[in-house]
């Protein structure tokens, strides 16, 4: 049996998504994320439903190890890991803030083709509900203008199944619209 990870509160979790955010995103990323995460965290500080809050919670912890492990940052204080140089590794401990080397770190990413990110699991669409899907579509319509081409088509075909699973639920919500009149 694998030991689950303890749950963060949520406001100790809030502050550790948006310090990551400072930390590891390029400010591009970091000024969508930050919104996000603020509009999120205020949209569900009135839920009472301990088994919402506990899947909310595993999700947003998930987005943080995510962001954590998978920044450039990161990946450059592993390569510094492994080298024996002493120079090497002070540079790896002093923490490296500065916009336009994360800037610079993630222009590479995308000329070298290697992902931001993480692809989103077409089951979870399935179980989204109609809000989230019109939360997702206009995440994806954000963030668009900042990928590479290639990724933009995947994003496209990707963005095509969620338009027909919108397509499905909006005549359901129409019929409701017109009972309720």
């Amino acid at each position: 049996m694998s030991a689950k990870k303890a749950l963060t509160p949520p406001l100790t979790l809030y502050r550790q998504i948006l310090r990551a955010h400072r930390v590891h995103l390029p400010s591009q990323f970091r000024i969508l994320g930050d919104g996000y995460v603020k509009a999120e965290f205020h949209r569900h500080k009135d839920v009472d439903n301990p088994l919402y809050i506990v899947g909310f919670i595993e999700q947003w912890q998930e987005y943080l190890d995510h962001v954590v492990s998978s920044s450039p940052k990161q990946q450059e204080q592993k390569q510094q890991a492994h080298s024996v140089s002493s120079t090497v590794s002070q540079t790896s401990t002093t923490p490296n803030t500065n916009d336009a080397s994360r800037e610079a770190t993630l222009e590479k990413i995308v000329a070298a083709g290697k992902p931001f990110g993480k692809k989103l699991d077409p089951s979870l669409l399935d179980k989204m509900t109609d809000q989230q899907l019109g939360q997702l579509y206009e995440l994806r319509k954000e963030t668009k203008g900042l990928q590479s081409a290639s990724e933009l088509e995947e994003l496209a075909k990707e963005e095509a199944q969620l338009l027909e699973k919108v397509a499905e639920v909006i005549p359901s919500l129409k019929k409701a619209a017109a009972a309720s009149s």
